[in-house]
This record gives C-alpha cells, sequence and structure tokens, in this order.
C-alpha cells in the first residue's frame, strides 16, 4: 500500500505484514461465501472473482483460518514472497520525497469558483424551490432539539440532530458539537430545510429504482414477516432502499467509508413494544443508524453510536423491560427516503470539496444546499 501526499510531501511505502494480516475479508450480499475470499481490489477477490457490490469487510483481516479460498491463499503467499528478506523488519518504512501539488506552490491562485475556498464564488442560483429543497427554513417544531414519535402519553421523544460530515470550510467539522468518529452533530435548524411532504417513498427524484434484487428481499423478507407478529410493516421506502437494484448502496457509494447493513428487528430502547431495524453504519460502527417504527404505526430514521442487534443484554432485563435509561438514541430525519436525500446531496458535496472541483460542475440542487452555508452568497 502506498500513500500519497501527505502534510510532508512523500510517498510513503507502509511496512510490511505477514499474508496473513495483510488482507481484509471479502464482503458482499452477492457472494454467499464472501467470508472465505480475500478481497484485493477495485470489486475483486483475490482469486478473481468480481461482483459490483464487493468491498473489504468492516468485521476483520482475513487469512490462516479453517475454510480459506486456496486460490486466495495461493495469491497471497506469492504476494508475500515478493518482499525482499531485509524490508520485512517491524518497522520498515520507505519514504519518497513527492512533488508538491500545483496548489501548494507559493504564488498559485485558485479560481473564483474552485470549491473549498472560503470565497468560493457560485455560478447564478435559480429562485425559490429547487429540487426537494425549501427556499425559506421549516416551519419551527414545538420543541427545538428534540422530536417526537407517536401521539399522547405513548409518544417517544428523542433528542434530535442531524449526523453529517463536515462540508469544508463551509460547514467545518470542529468537533464542538457531539461527534461519532468523522459525523458531527448538526442542529436541525442549521441543515437546509427539506420539503418533507414530497417524499411519499417513489424515490422518483433519484430516476430509475430499478427492479427488487432477489437476494435482498431474501433479508428483508423474514424482517417483515418479524414485525408482522407485532402488528408493524416496513414502509415503502426502506424496502426500496434495501431492495431495488439501482438504489442498492446508493448511500455505500455518496459516503466515507459507510455501508449498509440489514439487521433486525429489535425491541427499541425508548419502549420495549416499538421495534428498530438496523440498515446502515459507519466503518468501526461509531455511529449506526436505524429505521425505527412506533408501535402506533409512525416510523423515523434514528442513529446511536451503539448497535442494539449485538448487545441486547446491555438494555433488556430478561422480563423484556429496559435495563437502563436510554441516552444515545438520536432522531435525524423523518423517513429513510428524505434521509438518502440529504445523504447523497452531502456526499456530493463532500467528494467534491475535497477533489477542488469547480462550483459549476455541482447540480443545482447541490449548488443551492452549499449556498445555506455561505453567509453572503456571492454569484458569477
Amino acid at each position: 500500500m502506498t500513500e500519497f501526499g501527505t502534510v510532508e510531501f512523500e510517498v510513503l511505502r507502509f511496512p510490511y505484514a505477514r499474508w496473513n494480516l495483510r488482507w481484509e475479508a471479502a464482503w458482499s450480499d452477492m457472494l454467499p461465501d464472501a467470508g472465505r475470499h480475500a478481497y484485493g481490489l477495485r470489486n475483486t477477490t483475490l482469486c478473481g472473482i468480481e461482483k459490483p457490490d464487493m468491498e473489504g469487510s468492516p468485521f476483520g483481516m482475513w487469512g490462516g483460518r479453517d475454510g480459506d479460498c486456496p486460490d486466495c491463499t495461493a495469491a497471497a503467499q506469492a504476494i508475500d514472497g515478493r518482499w525482499p528478506e531485509d524490508r520485512r523488519a517491524y518497522g520498515f518504512r520507505a519514504c519518497v520525497p513527492a512533488a508538491p501539488r500545483p496548489e501548494e506552490q507559493p504564488r498559485h491562485v485558485p479560481p473564483a469558483g474552485e470549491l473549498g475556498r472560503p470565497d468560493v464564488s457560485l455560478p447564478g442560483l435559480p429562485k425559490g424551490p429547487v429540487g426537494r429543497l425549501l427556499p425559506e427554513p421549516a416551519p419551527a417544531p414545538p420543541e427545538t432539539g428534540f422530536r417526537t414519535l407517536g401521539d399522547g402519553p405513548q409518544a417517544v421523544r428523542l433528542p434530535a440532530f442531524w449526523a453529517g460530515g463536515g462540508l469544508g470550510p463551509y460547514r467545518p467539522f470542529d468537533e464542538r458539537e457531539r461527534h461519532f468518529a468523522w459525523f458531527q452533530a448538526y442542529p436541525l435548524e442549521s441543515v437546509p430545510a427539506l420539503d418533507e411532504e414530497s417524499f411519499i417513498g417513489d424515490f422518483a427524484w433519484f430516476g430509475d429504482i430499478g427492479e427488487p434484487l432477489g437476494h435482498r428481499t431474501a433479508v428483508t423478507d423474514p424482517i417483515a414477516a418479524r414485525l408482522a407478529e407485532d402488528g408493524l410493516t416496513l414502509p415503502a421506502d426502506f424496502l426500496a432502499l434495501i431492495t431495488r437494484a439501482h438504489l442498492h448502496r446508493c448511500l455505500d457509494r455518496a459516503g466515507d467509508c459507510t455501508w449498509t447493513d440489514v439487521a433486525g428487528p429489535v425491541p427499541s430502547p425508548a419502549h420495549p413494544d416499538d421495534r428498530m431495524v438496523l440498515f446502515f453504519r459507519d466503518q468501526q460502527s461509531c455511529l449506526v443508524w436505524y429505521l425505527y417504527l412506533h408501535r402506533d404505526g409512525q416510523y423515523a430514521v434514528v442513529c446511536s453510536g451503539r448497535d442494539y442487534t449485538t448487545e441486547p443484554e446491555i438494555r433488556y432485563r430478561p422480563d423484556g423491560q429496559i435495563a437502563e435509561p436510554v441516552d444515545e438514541l438520536y432522531w435525524c430525519a423523518p423517513s429513510v427516503e428524505s434521509f438518502a436525500y440529504r445523504f447523497l446531496i452531502e456526499g456530493t458535496l463532500i467528494q467534491a470539496i475535497r477533489d477542488r472541483q469547480p462550483a459549476t460542475a455541482l447540480t443545482s440542487e447541490a449548488l443551492t444546499y452549499l449556498a445555506h452555508y455561505l453567509p453572503a452568497v456571492r454569484t458569477v
């Protein structure tokens, strides 16, 4: 592995690691025995199996276990054999000076529309609503910083925020608020307002969402059956995001080290009669997103720093009652479709800012979203 563009302008070749400690396990919904294989490069295992959704597993490294793919093992050992013996010592690291990037030269003047500049100039913005973005702030909620699911005495009140990455200098990741790895809790009142009533579960704004994938409905069908026993159903937007061919893993591609992972249902830590279905997490599970299904039929997207699918005994007594107060469950979007819309726009902006793309390369929706964070919008 080689890392370019370090602060010291060096090219670093990482230290030697034994063959059974170097490769991540391959992971794919479309490969039943994925854990047996080593993930190589660009959606391919070391033994040459290619799947469009394949990536390195977040569950750990591959190699040296019973049941490993013999062809992956042979390839890993062959690559391992290429390392010179004198460069296998622990801590050996080759450093080669790299040429500074053009933007780091003393006399470099970035274009006025280059994203990443605090004083970026945006092309002319359209008037009025753009896509699903509202031109004005959404009506104020009854209680700032909280949202409620359900009505009357059965209502569940949760702290609320949008958990997102920093948008360069426009919305810094500064750790002033609660944060989870590279996600920070931004007050809902501070993010661009969406026309929530326009999200009806069909993902019309996305375009062709494709047909249902059999290997994905095989995941959602058992969950739906278990929920039906409690009188609950999976909403249409959740099923579309998880099972439709063109939507499947769209959030994974837009996010930084985030991936779709569906598990559940589990009882809610807020009330044992509510249910939650995990559907998205960051790479190290520092932040996990759930579909929250209230017992009266309402639902929303919530997030937490805890994976409730793997540690129910921490939250519940043998009789099913809550064992400790809820302090790590947060409301973040009123629907799965709304959550996906905002997450995809922000993913587009994060990548464009990182690559220093020109503002003219952004869609009108992304431009309008970004303009929300500029105190005085400059247009050209």
